[in-house]
């Protein structure tokens, strides 16, 4: 089975944060196990080029576009890359290929009668000389009086015509705006809505049950047509006759780079990309984000992969995160309520970022991050469970078999280990990883308890055969426990496959043939002390404004 694993692409105006690598984590995991399990994957993900953000922070710091991005592209690259992303395909969609391959799609939308003219009143602002796209606007949301950029509510969930935005102002100067005509064209959703309809029906057993519930209430209040052109100063030519003065609207082109990122990284590495995408192929489309990106990946998209007609297959799975608040507050750049990835692990190692975001995934719910939490899950959990029963069983045999024993598992904790393989992976292939993450820790602490019951330590002076029996039955479950934990904690698990000097390549269960241990042992993880609680949390509440 080829599986296609998409994450989405974060806007190149800034670093990459604590919810985004929060509601991307999942995807990492599952392209993971899938490659364990021996199936052609490609990861795909990259930095969100174009739009209004990045247009106006240019015009704001008096660089041009392609400054900023190529700034943030680096930064967003350099984290995901520290973070252990496993991407098969990073990219940007400024790039030359995304371009192109956008406005192909363009030009069958228009063959295909699915764009139309408009001419129409569009926002202008006096003092800039511009036609204002919707994110070059703020103003109030009509339905819950929040704050709001541009033609989406972020509070309410509401998808909004500019013309509902209430005190309508420039986000560049925050002048008053004025109405001028203009000529745009309007994608025709519409069209698609029965379509829509059937996909949400058919997969709701599939999606996360936040998206379900997201897109039938845009379902029922009708899809609008949108408009698709914009005058912008920074994005991809429109390749239409009559509208070389206008820019393709960010939102119907960067999700096309799930799509232009994987057919270029088959194009490199000769495989078929159509095996990823196409219906009647063996295949399977994950898509991974934040609950704020449903509507583009679950009326969007598909409308823009249908409005094609080129057999395209929709997405399998929603894999779409609650949000995550930091300390009590919700995340906001502006507000200084923000933790950068980067700067996370100039302090911290990617496992134990990694560990805690999976375990703590706002799956159902908003999920606060906290320093005293944060601390706590690396000292108590990953640290006091899952190092503690490598450290104390590998330095054991080190010290009292000078690191090697014959190979024995319990046989009932054989037949445990060859069960939780089957439960792990039905749980990863289904989006669940935060479940599968912690079947893995209550098996951890049985392997503890296991140990602590036995004794080691006494039957090593009173019967030394079943000492060695227990160890290597400890043995033989931390080496398939870390292979378990490769799609979670990557970093970790070869560290541990070094001490054991033996790995394994599949998902399944396997016995060592020998066991020898490396004598350059290490613990597996550091103990942080508490008082860094106070001074993380600290710094956080002085950069609040």
């Amino acid at each position: 089975m080829n599986v296609l694993v998409g994450i989405s692409w974060p806007f190149a105006n800034g670093e990459l944060h604590l919810g985004h690598a929060a509601s991307s984590l999942s995807g990492d995991v599952i392209a993971r196990y899938h490659r364990l399990k021996g199936n052609p994957v490609i990861l795909v993900s990259g930095s969100d080029c174009h739009g209004t953000p990045i247009d106006i922070k240019a015009i704001q710091t008096g660089k041009t576009a392609k400054e900023i991005v190529d700034q943030y592209h680096y930064d967003l690259s350099r984290a995901f890359s520290r973070l252990g992303f496993s991407f098969d395909s990073y990219g940007r969609t400024d790039d030359i290929y995304h371009k192109q391959f956008v406005q192909e799609q363009f030009k069958k939308y228009y063959e295909n009668k699915i764009l139309y003219e408009k001419t129409e009143e569009q926002l202008f602002c006096d003092h800039c000389k511009l036609f204002l796209a919707d994110r070059y606007v703020i103003g109030t949301c009509p339905k819950c009086d929040n704050d709001i950029k541009g033609d989406e509510c972020e509070k309410c969930g509401s998808l909004l015509e500019i013309g509902e935005v209430k005190n309508k102002r420039c986000a560049i100067c925050r002048g008053v705006t004025v109405l001028k005509n203009t000529k745009n064209l309007y994608f025709s959703f519409s069209k698609f809505q029965r379509d829509l309809n059937d996909l949400v029906q058919k997969n709701k057993n599939n999606w996360r049950e936040n998206a379900v519930l997201f897109t039938e209430k845009y379902l029922n209040e009708g899809i609008p047509d949108r408009c698709c052109s914009r005058s912008l100063h920074w994005g991809i030519d429109l390749p239409i006759k009559g509208y070389e003065d206008k820019k393709i609207y960010g939102w119907t082109e960067n999700v096309w780079g799930y799509v232009s990122g994987s057919k270029k990284y088959c194009e490199e590495n000769q495989l078929d990309w159509q095996e990823f995408w196409k219906k009647g192929k063996n295949n399977k489309i994950y898509l991974v984000h934040a609950k704020d990106n449903i509507p583009f990946h679950t009326i969007i998209f598909p409308s823009l992969l249908l409005g094609v007609d080129e057999n395209y297959k929709l997405p399998d799975k929603i894999i779409s995160d609650e949000y995550i608040t930091i300390e009590g507050q919700k995340l906001s750049k502006s507000k200084g309520n923000y933790i950068a990835i980067n700067d996370l692990l100039d302090r911290y190692p990617a496992d134990s970022l990694r560990y805690y975001l999976i375990s703590h995934e706002p799956v159902k719910k908003d999920t606060n991050f906290s320093w005293i939490d944060f601390i706590y899950s690396h000292n108590g959990e990953l640290l006091g469970k899952w190092g503690n029963l490598v450290n104390r069983t590998l330095v054991f045999i080190n010290k009292s078999f000078d690191g090697k024993l014959e190979s024995y598992i319990d046989s009932d904790i054989e037949n445990k280990m060859i069960h939780l393989y089957e439960k792990v992976g039905n749980l990863i292939d289904d989006g669940n990883t935060k479940e599968a993450l912690h079947t893995i820790f209550d098996f951890i602490a049985e392997s503890n308890k296991y140990f602590d019951t036995l004794e080691p330590w006494r039957l090593y002076k009173e019967n030394n055969v079943r000492c060695a029996e227990v160890l290597s039955t400890c043995t033989n479950i931390i080496f398939n426990i870390n292979h378990l934990l490769k799609p979670f904690l990557p970093f970790s698990a070869e560290k541990v496959e070094e001490y054991l000097c033996s790995n394994n390549k599949e998902w399944k269960y396997k016995k060592l043939d020998k066991i020898e241990i490396s004598k350059g042992l290490k613990p597996l993880y550091e103990r942080y002390d508490k008082d860094i609680i106070s001074v993380e949390t600290d710094t956080i509440k002085k950069q609040r404004k």
